[in-house]
């Protein structure tokens, strides 16, 4: 999703972390970690543009996920998935190999009906299913093919007290 949202015209977000030039400079940079440096650069980018969309405060999205979840992610080691980063790396420079990537992902919902936009597709919940995972890729696989930014998000429960 990084990838692809730097890449089409217009670009979702304004970053070129996750291309081969920005791999390349990041490596320089960052020897062992320059995936990881990009990952985190653009999707800081890619954050902002959804918390844009969607707001900060009871939602969640991929780019703004529960404290605890963060952590975990965060906790992995760098090198963790090399064939992924080996794979990811080849579909750099195209985004019909890129969104075929996403398109794996998004297992049997190919195509959702979802338009552009903001869009909830789920609770706080839920996001730990598979069910969520193919929602989440279906949804942006949708808005990239169509050419719209979409941004769909989890709503987080609400505590009572606000009426």
């Amino acid at each position: 999703v990084l990838a692809i949202g730097e890449s089409v015209t217009p670009a979702w977000w304004k970053t070129e972390f996750m291309s081969e030039t920005g791999l390349r400079f990041l490596e320089r940079l960052y020897p062992r970690t320059a995936f990881r440096a990009a990952v985190h650069a653009a999707g800081a980018a890619a954050c902002d543009a959804h918390d844009h969309a969607v707001g900060r405060i009871g939602v969640y999205h991929l780019f703004r996920l529960p404290e605890s979840l963060e952590v975990e992610i965060n906790r992995l080691p760098p090198g963790a998935d090399a064939s992924f980063v080996s794979a990811f790396r080849a579909s750099l420079g195209s985004t019909e190999k890129l969104m075929e990537m996403l398109a794996s992902l998004s297992g049997r919902l190919k195509e959702t009906g979802e338009s552009a936009g903001a869009k909830r597709i789920g609770n706080a919940e839920d996001l730990m299913t598979p069910d969520a995972f193919e929602r989440t890729a279906a949804f942006y696989l949708h808005a990239f093919g169509r050419g719209k930014p979409g941004f769909p998000y989890f709503a987080a429960e609400q505590s009572g007290g606000r009426g």
